[in-house]
């Protein structure tokens, strides 16, 4: 469907290429997080680093992730979605192939820090178009696709990372993923874009921090933000410590542990498309199951992780095949999250809506996950069996998630009413 006269166009090829372009540009952020996380083992020998120092290393990245989502969704909504997308990605994966010159710690960290400033933007700025170029009714099958990027870059970065590290050396896949990602950034800059307006005026967007004030009077997004981050506590840990895990627990190479990584998360591409489906279907029988869908997801996924680590050290099957329920199950709240950002702000804070989502989920609670699983590991002790019961532990934050999206959804419906109003304009 398309709206026509002077209102931006929704639906068509333009919309497909929007969604393909941000889709890999996704998947290439996600491969850069996984290839760090498949090596950590070799990194962690070879830089002489502890579990501790390896989960900051992560923890610096998604920290960086948060703080500067506010300031890059910021310029998504006053200057350009397609060149912040376009700038930030350049500046990923750029410094993504420089974390393969890494001599030390803190030569780890720069790098990780700026990639994670970079990833702020490209997803802040996808998620703005995407929502954007697709009319209301199909925001969860196109979000759906758009985070299949997540499980298919985990899955892609996982074996290039893990078969790379193992013949070249852990440095190689991140100088290879960063050229690739480079030239792929450029087709950012050609995308059509909208200009923000709000029946149709153009709306000031005034201060950064009373437009931040705005959003947190929204009861939706206060449950939504809180929900995310504990949700992501639980996630983030999963990501970044199951390769080093099975490592550890099952005494095999890099190249090996990929391969599992990237069945499992192979898998887990099923949950973003099903979820996508699932959100629009009980959206339209109620209003509320956008909320009730990741509130469901995100408990039962934090119990089938924990299961599932606790199976890993009596059977290897029993916990191959619960990770991958975990990995659909968890994917399937994916979409309806992103849509959700989008649905209960007026289209001028479209991106600032998901940069203060970022910063919430990482600061709150997700950017902790990877140093909080190092440290609780190295506290038991470390090896396999110190950090599956760090990994369990994280699984708490999931079943806290549920919790806040189902108050979140309590709101939901008169959220979004009060912004239908908000239309587009084609930009000029």
């Amino acid at each position: 469907m398309l709206f026509k006269g002077g209102d931006y166009q929704t639906g068509g090829w333009k919309a497909h290429w929007i969604l393909i372009v941000c889709l890999l540009l996704y998947t290439l952020s996600y491969m850069d997080r996984v290839v760090l996380a498949v090596v950590l083992q070799p990194m962690k020998l070879e830089l002489g680093l502890s579990d501790t120092q390896l989960g900051a290393i992560q923890t610096f990245f998604m920290l960086s992730y948060g703080v500067f989502a506010i300031p890059t969704a910021y310029l998504v909504d006053r200057w350009s979605r397609k060149k912040s997308i376009g700038v930030m990605a350049l500046m990923l994966n750029a410094f993504s192939a420089l974390t393969g010159l890494a001599w030390n710690f803190v030569s780890v960290v720069i790098p990780r820090i700026f990639c994670g400033a970079g990833a702020s933007g490209v997803v802040t700025g996808s998620i703005a178009m995407i929502t954007a170029a697709y009319p209301k009714a199909r925001h969860g099958r196109a979000m759906g696709i758009f985070n299949a990027g997540i499980p298919l870059g985990i899955a892609l970065g996982a074996i290039i990372g893990g078969v790379m590290a193992a013949r070249f050396g852990w440095r190689s896949p991140f100088l290879l993923l960063g050229s690739i990602g480079l030239a792929l950034s450029l087709a950012a800059f050609f995308l059509k874009d909208y200009r923000t307006v709000k029946e149709g005026v153009t709306v000031s967007l005034g201060g950064l921090w009373q437009s931040i004030v705005k959003l947190l009077r929204i009861p939706t997004l206060r449950w939504y933000y809180l929900g995310y981050a504990m949700m992501l506590i639980t996630s983030l840990a999963q990501i970044n410590w199951m390769p080093t895990y099975l490592i550890r627990q099952f005494d095999i190479g890099t190249d090996t542990a990929g391969y599992l990584t990237c069945g499992i998360s192979l898998v887990a591409i099923i949950g973003a498309p099903l979820g996508g489906v699932l959100s629009d279907s009980w959206y339209r029988k109620n209003r509320k199951g956008r909320l009730w869908l990741p509130a469901v997801s995100s408990a039962m996924s934090s119990l089938l992780l924990a299961a599932s680590f606790l199976a890993f050290s009596r059977s290897f099957a029993l916990g191959l095949a619960l990770i991958f329920i975990f990995g659909i199950v968890n994917m399937v709240a994916i979409p309806a999250l992103s849509v959700i950002s989008q649905d209960v702000v007026p289209v001028a804070y479209k991106g600032l809506s998901h940069g203060v989502a970022a910063l919430c989920m990482y600061a709150l609670g997700g950017a902790w996950a990877p140093v909080l699983v190092g440290g609780i590991s190295d506290s038991l002790g470390g090896g396999a069996n110190g950090l599956m019961w760090a990994v369990v532990i994280a699984c708490s934050g999931g079943l806290l998630a549920g919790i806040c999206f189902t108050m979140g959804a309590k709101h939901y419906i008169a959220d979004e009413d009060r912004v239908k109003g908000s239309v587009l304009r084609t930009d000029t």
